[in-house]
Order: C-alpha cells, then sequence, then structure tokens
C-alpha cells in the first residue's frame, strides 16, 4: 500500500513533530520507520510521475503539472512509451492493482469520453480506479472518475441527513475493493495507491473536525514553527544540532497583523488541521481492513507525507475561493473576510459554501524547520516531506530513524525489489528507458545500510538545486511563488533572464539539516561544479529549457484553435471544466433547442461548475435566466420579461463583450426564438478558469449549483426535453486581437498550473 498526502509540509502530522494530530501515522511509525530525508519535486504533478514511473519527472514528460503542458520534451504531460509506470509491471506479474483518489496526470483536453485512456490511471497499470484526474477536487462535490468514465457528483451528495464526504468514501472503497479481491481469491497479492485530496485546496472538512483546533493557533505562524521545531528535537525526528531557519521577508509577521483579522486567520489553520486529521482518519480505516483480513504484517505500508511541501498559493490572505488567485483577483485580507461573510462566515469556512485556501505563512509555518515550500525546488520546504514505513514481517526495529537520501524516484524500485519482480527492458515491444531511482529495501532493516542515492538535480518553476554526496547547490528565482503577473514574470523572458546570474547559495547538509548556513562564499570551485553538473543533469533528463512550463507568458503559443460552434445533444454531463468550450474573453452565444411542454417547464438548460464561478442558463417560472459568477465576488442576472411559450422553442443568451481584453465586460441579451426579450451588463467576466473541479452539464445543474436559489431543487433538472445545446463562441475581427486573447488563454492556462 502506498499512501500519499497531497500540500502538506514536514511540519505538519504530530508524527513528526507537527501541530496536526496524525495517531494513524504515529502508530505506523512506532511499529516500522521515520525516513527523515525523503525528498519529492516541489509539485503535484511531477512527484507523482516521478513516483510512480521510477524516473526523473521531466524524462517522463512532467515539468510541469498534468493541466499544462508547452510542447518542449520535458513538458508535455505525456509520459512516452519507453518509460512504462511500474503499476503496469506489479499487474502484468499477478499483482491486483488499485487507484483511489488523486491522479492528477491525465492532460484537461483528454478528459472526457473521448480518452485517449493510456493517461488514465487504468493505462498505468491500475485495474481499478476510483477518484478525480485533475488537480484538485471538493470534498463535498467532486467530479469523479470511475475506471474509464467520469461519473460525476455521487448521489449522496444530495442525501441532506448523511452527506458524501470524498476522503470517506474513498476508504470505503478501498477496502469494498480489498473485501472483493480476497472474496475471490485468498492469496494474490495487491498494489494500493491510495492518494487523498487532502490537504490540497479547496480545504473541506466537517466542523466537528476543525473545532478540535480552536485556539490552538491563535499564537500564530511565528511561534507555531518555534512549538513545532522544540518538538521535532524532542522526538528527535531532526538532528539536536539543527537551526531553525529564519521567516523570509515574503512572509509578515505575525505581530503585524491587525488584531480584528487574527481569528480569520487563526480558522484557516484551524480548518487545515482538521481536514489533515481526518485524512490520517480514513488512512486509518484502510489499515484497519487490511489488519482485519489477517495481512497487516505481511503488508508493506509506504506513507509520504506530501507531494511537496505545503502550498502557498493561498497568497498572504489566505482565499474564501481558491481560484481568485488564478484569475487574478486582487483582494486584501479585510475584503477576503466580507466575502467569507457572504457564504456564512468563518465559521462556515471548511463548509460547502467556499472553497478556501490558508495563507501562505501557515504553509511556511507547516514547512518547519525549512525555507519556502511548494514550487521552490531549491529549498527543502518545498522538496522533503515525511515517509514512514510500516512491514512487521521485516521490519523489527519499531520507532527507528533512518536518515538515508531517498527521492519519489526511488519507491518504485524498492517496491519491485521487494516483490522480486526485475524491471522490464521491453513492454509491447518497446526498450525501456533504465528506472533512474534505486532500491533503498536494505535500509528497511539495516540502520548502516549504505546510502544509494548520492546524486540528484530539482528543477520546479526555474527554481533549482543540486544535490551531491551531501552538498546542496540551492539556486532559487526572486519570484514570489504566488505572484504571477507580468511584472513578475517579465524579467525570465528569453534572451532577458540569465540564469546563471541568479545567487546561488551552497549547504553541507550532513552539518546543516536545515539549509541554514550558506557556504557559498566559502566553497566557490564546489558551486561552480556543482552548477556545471545540474547543467549536465538538466540536459540529460530533458528539464531544458528552463522555465518552459511558462513559455506562453514569452509568446511560445500553440496555434490559434478552430473557433467552429460546439454541439452538445441530449443528456451530456460532467464535462470536465477543462474542456468546457473556450468562451473566456470572447464574444459568445449559447442557443439551445427546446420542446416545451403544454404546462411549462423548468430547470436548467446548460450549467459550468457553482456559485463560486461558473454560469447558468436555466428557466424559472416560465422564464429564461441567466446566473454568471465572477468567482463569487460579482454575481450577475438576467431575466427575460416574459415566459417560454410551449412547443418547439429556440433559446439563446447572446454575450457581446466590450473589449479583446481579459476580464472584459460586456452586454447580455436573452433571446427566444430570436426576439430580444430581456437584457444586462456584465461589468467583469471571469478571465482563466471558473473552476479547478466542478464540471459542466447538460439540462441540470450537478453538484454545487450556479444560482443559489435553486439550491434547494438541485440538481434542478429541465422538465422539458433539450435537443440541442450550441456554444458559439466569436472570433474577434482584428486579426492582432485574436492573437492577443490567445495569448491571454494560455497565459491563464499557465497561472492555473502554477497553482496546482
Amino acid at each position: 500500500m502506498l499512501v500519499l498526502i497531497d500540500d502538506a509540509g514536514f511540519g505538519n502530522p504530530s508524527t513528526f513533530g507537527g501541530p496536526i494530530n496524525t495517531p494513524n501515522y504515529t502508530r505506523m511509525a512506532e511499529a516500522g520507520l521515520h525516513y527523515n530525508r525523503f525528498h519529492v519535486t516541489a509539485l503535484c504533478s511531477p512527484t507523482r510521475a516521478a513516483l510512480l514511473t521510477g524516473r526523473n519527472n521531466h524524462t517522463v514528460g512532467f515539468g510541469s503539472v498534468g493541466e499544462f503542458s508547452s510542447g518542449f520534451p520535458g513538458y508535455t504531460a505525456t509520459v512516452p512509451r519507453d518509460c512504462t509506470p511500474w503499476p503496469r509491471t506489479l499487474a502484468e506479474n499477478g499483482y491486483s492493482t488499485a487507484a483511489f483518489g488523486k491522479w492528477h496526470l491525465t492532460p484537461d483536453g483528454q478528459q472526457g469520453p473521448a480518452g485517449p485512456f493510456e493517461r488514465w490511471p487504468n493505462g498505468w497499470g491500475f485495474d481499478y480506479f476510483y477518484g478525480f484526474l485533475g488537480g484538485d477536487a471538493g470534498q463535498w462535490d467532486p467530479c469523479l472518475a470511475e475506471n474509464q468514465k467520469i461519473i460525476g457528483t455521487p448521489a449522496a451528495f444530495y442525501d441532506k441527513d448523511n452527506p458524501y464526504y470524498l476522503p470517506d468514501a474513498m476508504a470505503d472503497k478501498t477496502v469494498e475493493w480489498l473485501h472483493g479481491v480476497r472474496g475471490q481469491d485468498a492469496r494474490k497479492p495487491f498494489f494500493v495507491y491510495f492518494s487523498t485530496g487532502c490537504s490540497h485546496a479547496p480545504h473541506h472538512v466537517a466542523p466537528q473536525w476543525a473545532d478540535k483546533y480552536r485556539g490552538k493557533f491563535d499564537q500564530g505562524w511565528d511561534r507555531l514553527r518555534e512549538e513545532t521545531f522544540a518538538r521535532q528535537k524532542e522526538l528527535g525526528v531532526i538532528p539536536a544540532d539543527a537551526e531553525l531557519t529564519p521567516r523570509d521577508a515574503a512572509f509578515p509577521a505575525w505581530d503585524s497583523v491587525p488584531g480584528k483579522l487574527k481569528a480569520y486567520y487563526a480558522r484557516q489553520m484551524e480548518v487545515y488541521a482538521g481536514y489533515s486529521e481526518n485524512a490520517d482518519y480514513n488512512v486509518g480505516r484502510v489499515i484497519d481492513a487490511i489488519d482485519e483480513l489477517g495481512e497487516l504484517d505481511d503488508t508493506l505500508i509506504i506513507w509520504i507525507w506530501g507531494d511537496n511541501g505545503a502550498s502557498m498559493e493561498g497568497t498572504i490572505t489566505g482565499s474564501f475561493n481558491e481560484m481568485t488567485m488564478q484569475n487574478g483577483i486582487p483582494l486584501t485580507d479585510e475584503m477576503q473576510l466580507q466575502l467569507a461573510e457572504r457564504y456564512g462566515g468563518i465559521g462556515a469556512w471548511g463548509g460547502q459554501m467556499m472553497d478556501p485556501h490558508y495563507s501562505a505563512a501557515w504553509a511556511w509555518a507547516g514547512n518547519t524547520p525549512f525555507q519556502w515550500g511548494k514550487q521552490v525546488g531549491s529549498r527543502l520546504g518545498g522538496t522533503r516531506n515525511p515517509m514512514v514505513i510500516h512491514w512487521p514481517a521485516r521490519i523489527t526495529e519499531g520507532g527507528a530513524l533512518r536518515s538515508h537520501f531517498t527521492h519519489a524516484i526511488d519507491v518504485g524500485p524498492t517496491i519491485l525489489d521487494i516483490a522480486g519482480i526485475p524491471a522490464p527492458s521491453h513492454v509491447d515491444g518497446i526498450g525501456q528507458e533504465p528506472l533512474h531511482g534505486v532500491t533503498f529495501a536494505d535500509s528497511l532493516t539495516d540502520a548502516a545500510a549504505p546510502e544509494r542515492h548520492t546524486q540528484q538535480y530539482f528543477e520546479t518553476m526555474g527554481n533549482r538545486a543540486m544535490y551531491k554526496d551531501g552538498w546542496w547547490l540551492a539556486v532559487k528565482t526572486k519570484r514570489i511563488p504566488w505572484v504571477i503577473t507580468p511584472d513578475a514574470l517579465r524579467p525570465y523572458a528569453p534572451g532577458v533572464w540569465d540564469p546563471d546570474a541568479d545567487p546561488a547559495e551552497l549547504y553541507y547538509l550532513p552539518d546543516d539539516f536545515t539549509q541554514a548556513k550558506d557556504l557559498a562564499a566559502d566553497h566557490p570551485g564546489k558551486v561552480a561544479e556543482l552548477r556545471e553538473l545540474f547543467w549536465a543533469e538538466a540536459e540529460k533528463y530533458k528539464a531544458l529549457p528552463l522555465l518552459a512550463t511558462l513559455s506562453a507568458f514569452f509568446g511560445i503559443l500553440p496555434p490559434i484553435p478552430d473557433a467552429a460552434p460546439v454541439e452538445y445533444r441530449g443528456d451530456v454531463q460532467n464535462i470536465m471544466s477543462g474542456m468546457i468550450p473556450r468562451i473566456y474573453n470572447h464574444s459568445y452565444t449559447i442557443s439551445a433547442e427546446l420542446l416545451v411542454p403544454a404546462e411549462g417547464a423548468e430547470g436548467v438548460i446548460v450549467a459550468e461548475a457553482d456559485h463560486l464561478g461558473g454560469f447558468s442558463l436555466w428557466v424559472a417560472d416560465g422564464k429564461l435566466t441567466h446566473t454568471y459568477s465572477m468567482m463569487g465576488v460579482f454575481i450577475y442576472r438576467q431575466q427575460a420579461d416574459e415566459p417560454l411559450p410551449s412547443g418547439e422553442v429556440t433559446v439563446r443568451m447572446e454575450f457581446a463583450a466590450d473589449a479583446p481584453t481579459p476580464a472584459t465586460g460586456g452586454e447580455v441579451t436573452l433571446y427566444i426564438n430570436d426576439r430580444t426579450v430581456g437584457k444586462g451588463r456584465m461589468d467583469h467576466t471571469v478571465p482563466i478558469r471558473f473552476s479547478a473541479y466542478a464540471g459542466m452539464d447538460i439540462g441540470r445543474d450537478n453538484g454545487g449549483v450556479v444560482d443559489l436559489s435553486y439550491a434547494d431543487k438541485k440538481p434542478f433538472a429541465f422538465t422539458g426535453t433539450i435537443k440541442k445545446v450550441t456554444f458559439d463562441v466569436k472570433p474577434h475581427p482584428a486579426a492582432q486581437d485574436e492573437e492577443a486573447l490567445h495569448a491571454a488563454a494560455h497565459h491563464g492556462r499557465a497561472a492555473h498550473a502554477l497553482a496546482q
């Protein structure tokens, strides 16, 4: 069983000194081993690709996340066929295999019924999959996939007495799968990949979990780091001589936070902690099920707490809606608090009405004792996470610490080594790239086992590092991870940025566990040696060109897509958010051919996402209505001044953009049978993306709804007949305008990728 927690830091779980109660993680560690020098790639998809292929992430096309590819070999979001994922090797050597939860390895445009499915979990060697394909999901109303089908929001979401909660369902489904396997074959070995959506935003959890932590973060992030650091030393998970790294100026001091806002900030962390403890609880439920089968002693459990450091993408303020940052909406902390009040107040933070993210300063505290966090591949705050391994049949030194340098690419080779299965030289007749990772299986039983992984490059968004024999060269760009404005990115354009001019820092980790002592000035020769080695490794493993993830910002774009109308016939549901027609920043129309019964009709004709960002064309009291949520900040509604006639009816919503610019305002006109029946204005529109996870539906509004006035009727299915819904996105007359919008759209996709 391989467990992966999402967007979490070294200093989060209590097992490693953090403030979040993780009794099941501790239970595994006390009967197994703590690894305190395990490394990841500082970003979600790249770590997952490295973990499940045993190769460096750029080599397998994941220099960035699954939602975004740039066309450069290391950034295609497509695993080459000479790098077959090792779960397939297990499956073809007699294992039952299943994956549950977050996937994040399928490109945006391939998450539908047309596939191709080799980039879905089944194509990676998993017999069964239940979870979500993208970078995050609402825990209350996810848009789920099962095997090769998008199944959308579960029916249990509509049960008011016993609402659906994804972490609970993941555990239920995993236990159900295990019982089914054992019901058929009592001896067949299994491999379970259990990858939680927690603790990635949105931070969703029931109040009883968050309320356990009331008042426990009132001291703020600075003091929290000091408390965590002290506990880490008491537990022995960091060396006694380790130094606590200082707060960077990018993060405010807790004492500088206005008193009236401290409760708002503290609640953010309370919810995050409860969310994380719940994840520990649900992993524990699966472990208990394995124990009840009598197989816990013989089951190797590898549990990694974080696929990168804790996420700083909530910006300094945190947010009631994680997507406001990605859409470039500037909101102060007081504005965030006011908007949170609109959706229930800070007491509702974590519930179904918000998609919250916490302040970057809480993430920094969660990465104690290290600097920085997610996206920062040069620092241990982004690249080092706790790992616990439990295997009573072989591990006899329960509770011991291992400080071997290990990396995500080592997990697959270690599992294959223990299983006694060699990595294949050919798959489907194609010669295979050798695994880049190395086994650390001997460290499970021998604390003195040699450290086999002695050299490793790191690169994420231009932040890079080179590790060799204890030395760590760190080179960070000046960009703050949560700032993706044109001004912030302009210095990194081709021909402008000289990466070798970035300041380099040098650390000797055997003597400096936390990267607290920069030795670059004392060892210029070592700096030069490691810098040269980094460039050689970057070329070898296809990490070049650096910043290829951001190529769209620098004018390197695919061709302008075909603007032909998109038609949906019948009851099409759960169109993933990255696959809806690209209406952003354009004039467009949505038309529908309807059959309205004599008694009239009501319900949703088409809806995308929900009240925190989305649109709905629907009928209320017989009248055609259009609702548009600009990320929950501005809500616009237009309604016809007369009801729909019966019989065959064509309705249309037409948006005329003011200008070919991102977030353009514009005029809305509603038509029935080509006759104007209503008008209105939208001063602001969504420039990049409505949602990270919620889908678009024809004939209903699945999951969270766009217009809260019909929430009690959800999914509010249309009671007439929908023959066809057509989206027609209008290109702008001036070619240069269309090119500018095309560039803006890809800038937005890159911005979204940065926050995943």
